[in-house]
């Protein structure tokens, strides 16, 4: 069945592009097709069976992913959803508890981009950090990369979902408050 949805979904959403371009309707009238946690990367196996272990229903929430956000374009997806966390300082989401939780696990941020300051992109601190864009600017970059190379393309909707929200544990990370001063 989800093979079926895939090629359909294959089929159907080049022509759904092609037809808010063609029509050339106002953006009020555009229906398109989006992904959740558009950024999003599968969590190590290792780890995601010791969450597995802990909480089945709340990890099974987890076990899902996604190509990166340009190939999601190029399939015909319009709308894109970001989850962004604030890191004034810099490091603040560089070395995840889940590293300390399951020893081994291969390297998430290989060019250093978590120790640099500015918005992060990730989904779950510490659990669920694996991204195909590790912070906000990188992830901007892809996006528009992608459409100098489609300068044609209808328009793309991106949503960006702040939060500061954690886990209540000792060794998780503590997120950085939105305020009015995180958006100066």
């Amino acid at each position: 069945m989800r093979l079926i949805t895939c090629v359909g979904l294959l089929l159907v959403l080049p022509a759904i592009a092609l037809i808010a371009k063609k029509e050339d309707l106002p953006i009020n009238q555009i229906q398109v097709i989006g992904s959740h946690n558009s950024y999003k990367q599968a969590i190590n196996p290792a780890l995601f069976n010791v969450l597995k272990a802990q909480d089945t229903v709340a990890a099974n929430s987890l076990d899902y992913d996604h190509i990166p956000m340009p190939e999601q374009l190029e399939m015909g997806l319009r709308n894109l959803e970001i989850d962004v966390y604030a890191d004034a300082k810099g490091g603040k989401y560089a070395h995840p508890a889940g590293f300390e939780r399951v020893k081994g696990q291969p390297a998430f941020d290989k060019d250093g981009e978590m120790e640099k300051p500015g918005f992060k992109v990730l989904h779950v601190p510490d659990l669920d950090f694996r991204s195909s864009a590790l912070t906000l600017a990188s992830a901007l970059q892809q996006l528009r990369k992608w459409s100098e190379a489609n300068p044609e393309h209808s328009p793309v909707f991106i949503t960006l979902e702040v939060k500061d929200d954690s886990i209540k544990r000792k060794g998780f990370t503590q997120p950085e408050m939105f305020t009015g001063k995180t958006f100066d």
